[in-house]
């Protein structure tokens, strides 16, 4: 019943019946663009709004770890907000009728629901300073309101998920397997992939202290206050797990001081935007408080351009494997998007000691 070219609007209804909501749903609508899970916003006679959400069990091998620890860290950050220790709001889980944090459908989908965040802005790309600002204090008082989750430490829902050199073998082998005879139209992007290869060795997760970070920091996955610019609330929590903090501020830099969309098709309009990267070293060293060691701090200017590196690696990845990780809503769409990655690649790489000179400045400013 829930393959999902097959759902229809009721079939959506009575999955969501069997969850806990307030009131029966009336309207169910596909909701988000995201690139690996499937949502939609839910709409209930008493007014209340519920997101429904099917877990990729393609990308994530074990939904259920996964949901623990979604349940884990949403209790915990909860907690901190509830306490007066974060002005950050927190998703909330909402329980199946047998108390599950989700439930399984009958072709092996799991599903879960959150409420609704409301008053809640997502941007693509930034508008504003202010917004920039907002974005990286939000995601460094998530990193630092989680330095204390109690327990073991959670699982990874990707194993390797970071590993740039790990995801740059795998470029390497797709390239040579040639499956879907792409890698001729993708020849200038393979071989720029090749001339930026010390990028896959600069951070290596080991090197660093390990952390219980987000590891998908993009700029769409806080909620800013559509009024305010405020943070609100971070989402997309299905990759939280041990990491490194330099890849969550890497990648918010690569969509939060980029011109455009990550799929922009004219690499005409990829540029790296210097004045929005002081803006997130600043929110995002407010936000982080004195979590991070000197041995981080030093590789921040250099988190941007390994995070975007990997990613346009894994776009290329998947474009000559024949796009069966990401979504695409088009012939090419991954290789536009590794190819815009590229683009932003050479932009950071021509303001990189200005980038190393911001995060100094910043360092040394007086906080008054």
């Amino acid at each position: 019943m829930d393959g999902l070219k097959d759902l229809s609007t009721d079939d959506l209804i009575e999955l969501a019946s069997r969850f806990r909501l307030q009131g029966g749903v009336v309207s169910a609508e596909p909701f988000g663009n995201g690139n690996v899970n499937d949502t939609f916003l839910l709409n209930s006679d008493t007014g209340n709004r519920y997101t429904l959400q099917r877990i990729n069990h393609d990308v994530f091998k074990d939904p259920v770890s996964l949901m623990d620890n979604f349940a884990r860290v949403t209790r915990h950050l909860s907690q901190k907000h509830a306490d007066g220790q974060t002005t950050l709001s927190t998703l909330v889980l909402v329980p199946a009728l047998d108390g599950s944090s989700y439930i399984t459908g009958e072709e092996g989908n799991y599903w879960r629901v959150t409420e609704y965040v409301p008053n809640g802005l997502s941007l693509e790309v930034p508008q504003s300073r202010e917004h920039a600002y907002e974005a990286a204090r939000a995601f460094g008082d998530f990193q630092y309101q989680l330095r204390d989750i109690p327990g073991d430490p959670l699982i990874e829902t990707i194993p390797d998920f970071h590993n740039t050199e790990s995801r740059y073998h795998a470029f390497l082998r797709a390239v040579e397997a040639d499956l879907c005879q792409r890698a001729s139209e993708a020849a200038d992007l393979i071989s720029f992939a090749k001339e930026n290869e010390h990028l896959a060795t600069l951070i290596r997760y080991a090197n660093f202290p390990t952390r219980t970070v987000h590891n998908d920091t993009k700029l769409n996955n806080v909620l800013l206050h559509e009024t305010t610019g405020v943070g609100l609330c971070v989402v997309d929590l299905d990759t939280v797990m041990p990491g490194c903090a330099l890849h969550d501020f890497g990648d918010l830099v690569r969509t939060a001081a980029c011109s455009s969309e990550e799929d922009e098709p004219d690499i005409s309009q990829i540029h790296f935007l210097p004045d929005r990267f002081s803006a997130l070293v600043e929110g995002y060293l407010c936000g982080v408080c004195d979590l991070l060691e000197s041995v981080e701090v030093e590789h921040l200017a250099e988190a941007p351009q390994v995070i975007t590196y990997e990613l346009a690696l894994r776009f290329l990845t998947d474009f000559l494997l024949g796009d069966t990780y990401f979504k695409v809503k088009r012939p090419g769409h991954n290789f536009e998007r590794a190819r815009a990655q590229f683009q932003l690649l050479r932009s950071m790489q021509e303001y990189a000691s200005q980038m190393k000179s911001t995060v100094s400045s910043c360092l040394t400013a007086d906080p008054a």
